[in-house]
């Protein structure tokens, strides 16, 4: 197999994994990550959530009128703005989760089919961007191993606090993301 078929499964796995984990049932007991990328992508997802709240509840407001695979695609081509960076894949995943909870408030059994087949959808739309547009990068940045890595060796530096760390090369990492698209959001 070569590397793009092998770049392509495995990024398939991480991001299902991913919006699985965001389409999550609640009251129901989550299944443990596929892989270590995997459960760095939580961690790290969690961080962002956090710390981005305000930002992803107003874009999910001002994005109700198109579809998340196409907003995903523009949030994409943005985010390849400028130099690209680990941060900048997370907070592309991260926010392809967002796009899931945007559905309007029904009952639980009519909105997991919906979720279900968005999931699979922005899966698709991610996987395609980040290994046609970006496999080089990754293979060049050692794939998922390397997100793993650069996140969890950031965190374990021992002249870090472990703490505030992750918050911290988040913040650094993803913020020109979140800024530019702030600003497509408000041009909308």
């Amino acid at each position: 197999m070569d590397y793009k078929c092998a770049l392509r499964e495995e990024t398939a796995q991480l991001v299902a994994d991913y919006l699985d984990y965001c389409c999550r049932r609640e009251g129901f007991q989550e299944r443990p990550p596929t892989t270590p990328a995997a459960a760095t992508m939580r961690s790290v997802a969690k961080e962002l959530r956090r710390r981005y709240q305000d930002f992803f509840e107003c874009a999910q407001n001002q994005l109700l009128d198109q579809s998340p695979e196409q907003v995903i695609i523009e949030v994409a081509e943005l985010m390849s703005q400028g130099e690209f960076n680990w941060g900048r894949v997370a907070v592309l995943v991260v926010f392809a989760g967002a796009l899931l909870e945007m559905e309007e408030p029904q009952k639980e059994e009519r909105v997991q089919p919906l979720r279900r087949e968005m999931s699979r959808r922005l899966t698709e739309e991610l996987c395609n961007y980040l290994v046609e547009k970006k496999g080089a990068w990754l293979q060049e940045h050692g794939g998922w191993t390397g997100f793993h890595h650069h996140f969890t060796q950031k965190q374990s530096s021992p002249q870090s606090d472990p703490s505030s760390t992750l918050c911290c090369i988040m913040a650094a990492a993803a913020g020109f993301g979140l800024v530019g698209l702030a600003l497509l959001l408000a041009v909308r």
